[in-house]
């Protein structure tokens, strides 16, 4: 299927400044990024009146023991959630669950504001709530996009949850100021996620055919697929190396960034509580509360950033495999800086300039290459699978970092260093698995993916000029066709003989447009070589003259 011909629109002009664009993307690409925008916003006010409710009732040991008790809760809602995939369209299905979260939102308001304690529990749905729903998104999304194009686009959607997450961060703290009272925060983020229920399939309609997924299910599902329907997302991860090495990442990815959330919230209440007792502060919540809006809105306006203009430049330049690597790396020496530093000079500050690099850079770099790796995958795969993965097994790797943290600190009286220096040693072997996921998923693109180079399709025309006058040439659209599905060409030019374009000559790669003015002393023809090269890297080149003469006859 040929990418459609035609100009980019303004829309999708706009969008390229962030990524490679193709006819009729970019509504399509605004319908999804507003979708992930206010489903990030509810998310971090629901995410921000946790940490209050959590750390006013409790310390933050208990916070570690709540987010262990969503990988067990997790266990059975994951198989319900392959049940409800099965009997249900992908359409209904997303609109149902929305829809549970939804009103169960409403519920924890009713509870909190007739003085129930709700801490432990509600900080238990919101991790289900984060995972969940924002996994069911990107399965969606990689529903709907083939490969290439979702290598292109993801960046730019994500831009949009960046976006919603630096606002959610900020309104819990504005509201704050304004009086209202941390439970009513909880009828804002519930009415921004109703809205959500009618994006989904207008997002889903605006994309157009050369980057809608072209993938086919069978029409008759596999025997063991029907063995394992009982455990879902369990069974296809189970047997599948390719999602059990996204597994691997996905437990280490969480079980050192937990960890980190743990030395950084017990520095956090320590901080608040010695501000009240000095007489500072009057009210340890609210300084909480402020710190971590702070907080979340310094690591997302990074995070949003480093999506807006660098993700996409990052996958141009080492591609999704490459990428796999930053976060671990970044872990590694940010926890190595912590374990020695703190023997040495105060740490708060320190703690906190370590977790707002890597959470900025996982909630930008890492989360838009997790969401990418599903791309050459299955529906179910996208679906149950990614589910199983994105929801328990994202929560296990917290379970397994609240029983470490639980041991380490009871019968090995571990200290804030040694943690620091565990974590350390694991960003180095999640650093490990990250390099040979990125070879498995490039086997996966090889395997399900079929790349063909761009073609020339027509001779480029030569042009006649007279020397010390203007030129403006142009090749057509079609002149160079890549036959693959949400595949983008990139123009180049040089001479022929290799060597950079003069300066009188500039070429616009976007229009496909040559400009400049002749020099009056050149007398020979000049060659000039245009290359169209696709996402891959393969491409194709042709020829064209300017042939120095009269302009009122033809070309030789």
């Amino acid at each position: 299927m040929n990418r459609p011909a035609g100009r980019l629109s303004p829309v999708d002009r706009f969008l390229s400044l962030f990524t490679k664009m193709g006819p009729g993307e970019g509504p399509s690409v605004l319908w999804f990024a507003l979708y992930v925008f206010l489903l990030l916003c509810c998310y971090y006010i629901l995410k921000t009146t946790r940490e209050v409710f959590i750390l006013t009732d409790y310390d933050a040991e208990i916070a570690s023991y709540a987010i262990a008790a969503q990988a067990l809760l997790l266990f059975f809602v994951v198989p319900l959630y392959g049940l409800l995939f099965r009997a249900s369209e992908k359409k209904y299905l997303i609109r149902w669950v929305t829809l549970f979260f939804a009103v169960n939102i409403g519920i924890f308001y009713l509870m909190g504001n007739a003085g129930m304690e709700i801490g432990f529990v509600y900080y238990v749905f919101v991790g289900i709530f984060g995972v969940m729903l924002i996994a069911q998104f990107w399965a969606f999304a990689a529903d709907c996009y083939n490969v290439k194009s979702g290598q292109r686009l993801f960046p730019v959607i994500m831009i949009g949850g960046s976006a919603g997450a630096i606002l959610g961060a900020k309104v819990p703290k504005v509201l704050s100021a304004m009086g209202v009272e941390q439970i009513e925060m909880l009828l804002v983020a519930g009415g921004i996620l109703l809205l959500t229920l009618v994006l989904g399939e207008v997002a889903r309609r605006t994309i157009p055919d050369s980057a809608r997924s072209s993938y086919k299910e069978p029409e008759t599902e596999p025997e063991q697929d029907k063995i394992g329907q009982a455990l879902g997302g369990f069974a296809l991860v189970m047997r599948n190396r390719y999602l059990l090495m996204i597994v691997a990442l996905v437990v280490l990815l969480n079980w050192v960034n937990s960890t980190g959330e743990v030395i950084l919230k017990d520095f956090v209440q320590n901080w608040a509580v010695a501000q009240v007792e000095s007489g500072a502060a009057e009210d340890v919540g609210v300084l909480i509360g402020g710190f971590f809006s702070d907080f979340f809105f310094t690591v997302n306006l990074i995070g949003f950033l480093i999506q807006a203009f660098l993700v996409s430049r990052i996958y141009r330049r080492i591609g999704v495999s490459g990428a796999l690597l930053i976060l671990p790396t970044i872990a590694a020496i940010g926890y190595g800086l912590i374990a020695f530093a703190i023997a040495f000079v105060p740490i708060f500050s320190i703690i906190r300039i370590v977790k707002i690099m890597e959470n900025s850079v996982d909630y930008s770099v890492m989360n838009t290459t997790r969401q990418a790796l599903f791309l050459p995958l299955s529906q179910a795969e996208k679906y149950e699978g990614k589910t199983a993965i994105d929801t328990f097994f994202w929560r296990l790797g917290d379970m397994i970092q609240a029983g470490a943290f639980f041991v380490g600190l009871n019968y090995f009286k571990m200290t804030i260093v040694q943690f620091a220096m565990l974590n350390a040693v694991l960003a180095l072997v999640w650093l490990f698995i990250a390099y040979k996921l990125g070879k498995q998923y490039r086997h996966q693109v090889k395997t399900n993916v079929h790349n063909v180079a761009p073609k020339l399709m027509k001779p480029l025309p030569d042009l006649l000029a007279a020397a010390g006058g203007n030129i403006s040439h142009r090749f057509d659209h079609d002149a160079f066709v890549d036959t693959d599905p949400g595949d983008i060409m990139t123009f180049s030019a040089r001479l022929a003989g290799g060597q950079a374009l003069p300066g009188w000559i500039s070429f616009d790669s976007s229009r496909r447009l040559f400009r400049g003015t002749l020099p009056t002393g050149i007398g020979d023809d000049i060659e000039i070589e245009v290359t169209a090269t696709d996402v891959e890297g393969l491409s194709a080149s042709g020829t064209f003259r300017i042939v120095v003469g009269d302009p009122g006859a033809e070309p030789a």
